[in-house]
C-alpha cells in the first residue's frame, strides 16, 4: 500500500510552489505592458481630509491682533518678529478657499479679518484709476493685487465689485506691448518674474470666469507668447505652478492646443526634476514642503491630461501627486506639541519652524488633489 505519510510531505512541499506559480502567473497576465490597466482611480490609505482640517486649524490657532503670525518655532514655542506681506496675503487666499471647501464659518471670519487688515493699505492711483496695495512702499508687488482679487472671489465685501475691477485695472496697467507684466508698481525692479506674473495671470483668468469681460482674457492671451519664450530660455521649477494655474484656465476659455502643450511641457519638466526611479513613479522628494507648490501645478496638468484623454501623462501626474501628497503629510506635526504647532507643516525633516505660506501651499495642494479625485 502507498505510504500516506510520504504523500502528506509531498503535498506540504509541492502545494506552496503551485500556489506561488499561480499567483505570479496571474500578476503577469493582468499587468502586462498595457498602461491602460494602470488607469488611476484614487490615491488612498491616509486621512487627507483630516490633514487639511488640521492645516486649517493651525491658521486659526496662530492669529495675532491684525491677522496671523508669520512664523512659529514649535520647538521653542516662540513666534518670530518677521513678517512677509505677500506670503501672508497668499495664506489669506488659502483660508478663504478653506472656508468654502470645509463649509466652516470660522475660516470665513478669519479671511475677513485678514482682508480688513490689508484693506488699510489700499491706495488709489487717481491719474490711472486703479488700486494697489501700499503695505511695503519701496516694493509694491504685483502679487499683492493678485491675491486681493483671488481672495475677493471667495468672500463677500461691500466694495467687492469695485475692488475687483480696479485692482485688475492695476494689473492691466502693468502689462507692456510684449505681453510681459511688470513685477513692481512705480519701480524698475524686475525680480519676482517666476512668481508675480503667474499670480497676476491667475487672478485675471479667475476674474474672467467670474465676469466674462474680454479684457482679462485678452491680457492672458497677450502674455502667453512672452512667457512661453521666457520659460524656454529660463526653465525652472519655480515658474511652473502659478503659470500652470493660469494657463489651465486659459485653455478652458480658448481651447488652444498650444496652451495645453505648454502646460504639459512645464509639468513634464517638474516631474523630470524629481528624478523618478521607475517609469513615472518613485519620485525623489528632497526639497521639503516646497513639494506642495509643485503639486499644485501638477494637479492642473493632471486635470487637463484627463480631459484630453492623454492616459500616459495622466498616469504620470497621478503618481507624482499621490506620492507628493504622502510626503507632504510626513511634514505635518500632529501631536507632541501645543495647539499652536498642531497641524503646522515644517519646512523639512530637520526644520523647527512653521510659516503661513507652508500651510497655504500644503492645504491648497491637498484640496486640489482631492477635488480632482486623486485623493480619497
Amino acid at each position: 500500500m502507498p505510504n500516506n505519510k510520504n504523500k502528506n510531505w509531498l503535498l506540504i512541499i509541492v502545494l506552496p510552489v503551485v500556489i506561488l506559480f499561480v499567483v505570479l502567473a496571474y500578476q503577469f497576465w493582468f499587468s502586462g505592458n498595457d498602461k491602460e490597466v494602470l488607469e488611476p482611480s484614487s490615491h488612498g490609505g491616509k486621512d487627507y481630509i483630516k490633514s487639511i482640517e488640521l492645516g486649517g486649524e493651525w491658521f486659526l490657532n496662530n492669529q495675532n491682533e491684525s491677522f496671523l503670525y508669520y512664523e512659529y518655532n514649535f520647538v521653542k514655542g516662540e513666534y518670530s518678529d518677521k513678517t512677509h506681506s505677500l506670503r501672508e496675503m497668499g495664506a489669506l487666499w488659502s483660508i478663504a478657499k478653506l472656508s468654502n471647501f470645509l463649509g466652516d464659518e470660522r475660516y470665513n471670519a478669519l479671511a475677513k479679518k485678514g482682508f480688513n487688515h490689508f484693506e488699510n493699505y489700499f491706495e488709489h492711483d487717481k491719474e490711472n484709476d486703479f488700486y494697489f496695495v501700499n503695505i511695503t512702499p519701496q516694493k509694491i508687488k504685483l502679487g499683492y493685487s493678485a491675491f486681493v482679487i483671488l481672495t475677493l472671489l471667495e468672500i463677500d465685501n461691500p466694495k467687492k465689485e469695485e475692488y475687483l475691477e480696479k485692482f485688475a485695472d492695476g494689473i492691466l496697467f502693468m502689462q507692456n506691448e510684449s505681453g510681459e507684466l511688470g513685477t513692481f508698481f512705480y519701480s524698475d525692479r524686475s525680480t519676482g518674474k517666476d512668481y508675480y506674473p503667474g499670480e497676476a495671470l491667475l487672478a485675471l483668468m479667475s476674474l474672467y470666469e467670474y465676469t466674462k469681460k474680454e479684457k482679462y482674457l485678452a491680457a492672458a492671451q497677450k502674455a502667453f507668447p512672452f512667457y512661453t519664450g521666457y520659460f524656454s530660455e529660463n526653465p525652472n521649477t519655480a515658474f511652473v505652478p502659478w503659470q500652470s494655474r493660469a494657463y489651465y484656465k486659459l485653455y478652458q476659455a480658448i481651447q488652444d492646443r498650444n496652451v495645453a502643450d505648454f502646460l504639459f511641457e512645464m509639468n513634464d519638466f517638474v516631474l523630470e526634476e524629481h528624478s523618478p526611479k521607475n517609469d513615472c513613479a518613485g519620485f525623489g522628494f528632497s526639497r521639503g514642503i516646497i513639494t506642495a507648490v509643485y503639486a499644485e501645478g501638477v494637479v492642473q496638468a493632471y486635470d487637463l491630461a484627463k480631459e484630453l484623454g492623454d492616459e500616459e501623462r495622466s498616469q504620470c501626474y497621478f503618481n507624482f501627486i499621490g506620492e507628493a501628497s504622502d510626503y507632504i503629510l510626513s511634514l505635518q506635526v500632529i501631536e507632541g506639541y501645543g495647539k499652536e504647532a498642531i497641524g503646522g507643516f515644517i519646512g523639512s525633516e530637520n526644520s523647527q519652524t512653521m510659516k503661513v505660506d507652508r500651510n497655504q501651499h500644503a492645504v491648497m495642494a491637498l484640496m486640489g488633489a482631492y477635488n480632482s479625485g486623486i485623493l480619497k
